[in-house]
């Protein structure tokens, strides 16, 4: 009797207590670059000094004090079609250890051509190392299939760290499974910033990017002073800036990285140093959203400091379920 009556008891609470189905909220990361007027990097700045606006509503946002570990995926192109620049880009992996992961950072090294082959897992091991073996081979540049392997890669790093894919090669796709809006989507729903080093295409007039680097000999007590004043035009772009764009392009725009160009060793040393500054200068903005909904969610950062202006994605996106 008394068994039946425990039974009945845990049917009615059960009953008044239904199933709760508990979904974790997600934290987006928003890598903010703040130059003065005159492209100075501003540091020092605290969490009061940001706001960050999603779909219009503000945000509670952390700031990281210290600066955060770097996870890079660095996917290089060794089609045949980019074959002269292959023993140059070869000799850059301890440019990349040193400037862009760091001590406190980690990297993987995935190629691509007619295959996409990974070369070195997160995990123990250089980039200098990895990039040595490199040789051309093949005639596609499967470069949509190779992000995606990349960020599928750095989905698994730890959502605290900057998660960065490094492009290496020509702004184009040639032979891939995947969709390039692929890319997009799983680029801004895994918080990773994509920054590009583009090589010339055969046909096309070359881009030639100079930039000014100031200070790297010393640093005062505001950091690196770097002018880097001529990245404003990638950093801030029109609207409608797609309609002529290149996947590179579009790629940094849209998740708040930059297209560098290069075509001769130093010029991609420069390129790798100016990106390594860019990523140690940038704060690390995150905060869980207030509201999950699907789709496209955009992202406005405002600095309260006269005459400087934020840099950062314009946006993210969230699955629709």
């Amino acid at each position: 009797m008394r068994l039946a009556i425990f039974a009945l008891l845990a049917i009615a609470a059960a009953a008044q207590d239904p199933l709760t189905i508990r979904v974790p909220v997600r934290l987006v990361t928003v890598p903010t670059l703040v130059l003065s007027k005159d492209g100075r990097i501003i540091a020092g700045l605290d969490t009061s000094d940001f706001r960050v606006f999603d779909n219009g509503r503000a945000e509670k946002i952390t700031l990281d004090s210290v600066t955060t570990p770097v996870s890079v995926a660095v996917v290089v192109q060794i089609s045949r079609e980019v074959r002269e620049y292959i023993p140059f880009i070869a000799k850059v992996g301890s440019v990349v250890d040193a400037l862009l992961v760091g001590e406190r950072g980690n990297a993987a090294v995935i190629a691509y051509s007619d295959e996409v082959t990974l070369l070195k897992p997160f995990g123990p091991g250089n980039v200098q190392s990895n990039l040595r073996r490199i040789s051309a081979a093949g005639r596609n540049a499967r470069m949509i299939d190779a992000s995606l392997r990349a960020i599928a890669l750095l989905k698994d790093r730890p959502r605290n760290r900057a998660r960065v894919l490094l492009l290496i090669g020509q702004p184009l796709d040639r032979g891939s499974e995947s969709a390039f809006a692929a890319v997009e989507e799983e680029a801004g729903k895994e918080n990773v910033s994509v920054y590009a080093l583009t090589l010339p295409e055969s046909g096309k007039s070359f881009v030639s990017d100079t930039f000014a680097i100031r200070g790297l000999s010393g640093a005062d007590e505001q950091g690196y002073k770097t002018s880097l004043a001529k990245l404003v035009p990638t950093l801030s772009h029109p609207a409608d800036f797609r309609k002529n764009a290149d996947p590179f392009s579009i790629l940094a725009v849209e998740t708040g990285g930059t297209q560098l160009h290069f075509r001769k060793q130093n010029e991609l040393e420069q390129a790798i140093a100016i990106v390594g500054i860019e990523l140690r200068s940038s704060y690390l903005l995150s905060y869980r959203p207030s509201s999950t909904e699907g789709g496209y969610h955009t992202l406005q950062v405002e600095v309260d400091v006269p005459g400087v202006k934020a840099y950062a994605r314009p946006g993210y996106r969230v699955p629709i379920n």
